[in-house]
């Protein structure tokens, strides 16, 4: 979890590919703060993973998926 804020917070593209991977661990929180880095990065290749991460089970994680998305220009109706 503290990972994933430390990576959002550099904002830093070498970063997108273990926060993608992050975005599928099994506690919820670090899949949150997963989906709020790649927010803050604004990178393209997160967008796939993302709206995969609309399914969560958590309603946070799909909430900061969606916030994700529309950061990157990629609105959810």
């Amino acid at each position: 979890m503290s990972a994933a804020q430390a990576l959002g917070k550099l904002n830093d593209t070498r970063a997108v590919e273990p926060l993608i991977l992050a975005l599928a661990d099994n506690d919820s929180n670090v899949r949150y703060y997963a989906a709020v880095a790649l927010g803050k990065i604004n990178d393209s290749r997160a967008v796939d993973p993302l709206i995969q991460a609309l399914k969560d089970n958590d309603s946070w994680v799909r909430l900061y998926a969606a916030d994700a998305l529309n950061k990157l220009g990629k609105p959810v109706n």
